[in-house]
């Protein structure tokens, strides 16, 4: 008997359901792609941004490397000056000539590479002198300039290949400030000889790469080869470095040759957030309205369809009730009236089915009684081998009386046994038997070995696996030769066991020409295989002419 619940009935569960599988399949793609548009539009306004920043950055770090160039190529002036090189090896610190030579080397550089009167210089020659030029346009004091450059001028790696280095120092001005400088020092080689005559540094402000970077707006960061912070340009308001670093999810990154510094251009994208708001904010009121409209849908289905569902319950309480006659509500919907004549005949199917259905059940019964009737055939066949089996014992035919145990035993493995599966130790029991009876048909001369791997013994497989393989061998492999041999093995593998059945005879090729007749033997193991253990399992077959056939059968671990 049907109970129905004393709660109020609020439609049929299939209807809630198909219409939470609506809100599954149509609002929450929906919502899924206003999610994705926003996304897009976000990326692509951030993308444009960065390719803004990568413009400028192209720019920016050009004209730095340009500046860091210019200084470079000033040092060439020195080393292609003979006349100066060759002043280098005075050894007096106030000659004359000597010091004209040098102001003059150093006055060339403003006006050869651009640079403005904001540059001071430091030569030491061989002999240890050292003169350096004006640094009041620095606005520094020689002595302070000149002891924080003679403590980088010397480094333990200097040599032809290594010949220049790039430093940052800072140094106190004449007002009290602080001040940062780039130095860059370079040994000085004799062209032809390349024999070192001195060393020179051209001190610049930091000023230069802060006009450039300044111009450009952004935030920079100057780094050197062990990532250490050598300058970066100042940042209004409450934001670092870090800060502007984390927002960004991308860092433009420029070497400036020919320094061994990088530029790291830091540009966040946060300004983007108050463009990006009222859009999200949008495609989030859409998404409610979209909700609202559903649930009032979805509230209309539910009130229009309680009625028809609560006139089906109602019948269906007639039905439950066996009654003979099925009534339907005058204000029901034809759909209804359709329903009870359907219902109807409903009743009178399932009448004649459990009609049927006992009929089925008297003819189980006969079949059964046929079987049981049926298995007393084998049953008088395992007594009567058994009664040959004592005369053969009794007149000391002892090969014969082998040979009926073992086909004694085949018989109940095969009629007896229910389960599908048993152990490669009964598998090999099993095949010593069968083995035994084809050796007393076919003659000794056939040999057959088993190898199992004594892990292998428990292994639990299919029954009778083996024998069709070995069976083929005999029936086939052997036709026409009078001595023969079979190798089985077994042994685990990763992921399963291997069994393998080879022989020496005249192979699948040579059979197939001979006899048009397929291995049944073969084809049941392989359908066994697939229907237990699926594609895990498979059989490969190798097969010469008068050599023989391999076979290897591969059993997955079904713990695996």
């Amino acid at each position: 008997m049907m109970l129905w619940g004393h709660k109020r009935y609020s439609g049929p569960k299939s209807v809630q359901r198909r219409l939470i599988f609506l809100l599954v399949a149509v609002f929450i793609p929906l919502s899924l792609v206003l999610f994705f548009v926003y996304r897009f539009t976000e990326q692509t306004l951030v993308s444009k941004v960065n390719e803004v920043n990568q413009f400028r950055m192209e720019q920016t770090s050009s004209r730095v490397q340009d500046l860091f160039q210019r200084i470079f190529m000033a040092t060439n002036l020195f080393i292609n000056d003979r006349q100066f090189l060759g002043s280098l090896d005075v050894k007096d610190p106030y000659d004359i000539e000597k010091n004209k030579i040098y102001l003059e080397a150093i006055e060339r550089l403003q006006y050869a590479f651009f640079l403005n009167e904001k540059y001071a210089v430091i030569l030491r020659d061989n002999n240890g002198n050292i003169y350096q030029s004006d640094t009041s346009r620095l606005g520094l004091r020689k002595e302070q300039l000149q002891e924080r450059v003679l403590t980088i001028m010397d480094w333990e790696e200097a040599d032809i290949f290594y010949s220049f280095k790039w430093s940052m120092i800072d140094c106190p001005q004449i007002n009290g400030d602080s001040a940062s400088f780039i130095v860059f020092t370079r040994w000085l080689f004799n062209p032809g000889t390349a024999t070192k005559k001195g060393m020179i540094s051209i001190v610049i402000p930091i000023s230069y790469i802060q006009n450039i970077l300044k111009n450009d707006g952004g935030h920079y960061v100057i780094e050197n080869e062990n990532h250490e912070s050598l300058f970066s340009t100042q940042i209004d308001g409450d934001q670092t470095v870090e800060k502007i670093s984390k927002s960004t999810s991308t860092h433009s990154m420029k070497q400036l040759n020919p320094t061994n510094w990088y530029l790291y251009q830091l540009e966040s994208t946060d300004f983007l957030n108050n463009q990006l708001k009222l859009f999200s904010f949008v495609v989030f009121m859409t998404i409610v309205v979209i909700l609202i409209i559903y649930f009032g849908i979805m509230a209309v289905v539910l009130q229009t369809t309680r009625k028809i569902f609560n006139q089906i319950r109602s019948l269906s309480k007639q039905l439950t009730s066996n009654s003979p006659n099925l009534t339907i509500s005058i204000q029901s919907d034809y759909q209804i009236v359709e329903l009870s004549e359907i219902l109807r005949q409903l009743v009178h199917n399932l009448t004649t089915s459990r009609k049927n259905f006992e009929l089925a059940s008297t003819e189980k019964r006969k079949l059964e009684m046929q079987m049981l009737q049926q298995q007393m055939n084998p049953h008088f066949l395992l007594n009567t081998l058994s009664t040959i089996r004592f005369i053969a014992d009794s007149t000391s035919q002892q090969r014969i009386s082998s040979l009926i145990l073992s086909l004694s035993f085949l018989l109940r493995q095969q009629l007896y046994r229910e389960n599908s599966h048993w152990t490669m130790k009964e598998e090999k029991e099993y095949l010593l038997r069968y083995i035994e009876i084809q050796n007393a048909r076919f003659g000794d001369e056939y040999k057959v070995d088993i190898h199992f791997q004594e892990e292998t013994m428990e292994k639990v497989v299919l029954r009778m696996l083996i024998q069709p393989l070995l069976e083929n061998c005999f029936e086939h492999a052997f036709a026409g030769k009078p001595t023969g041999w079979v190798q089985i093995f077994a042994q685990f593998k990763e992921g399963g066991m291997e069994i393998t059945v080879q022989d020496n005879g005249d192979g699948f090729i040579n059979r197939e020409t001979q006899k048009s007749r397929k291995s049944i033997g073969l084809a049941n193991v392989k359908d066994r295989l697939l229907l237990h253990y699926g594609g895990s399992a498979y059989i490969d077959i190798q097969s010469s002419p008068s050599i023989g056939t391999c076979i290897r059968v591969f059993i997955p671990d079904e713990t695996s």
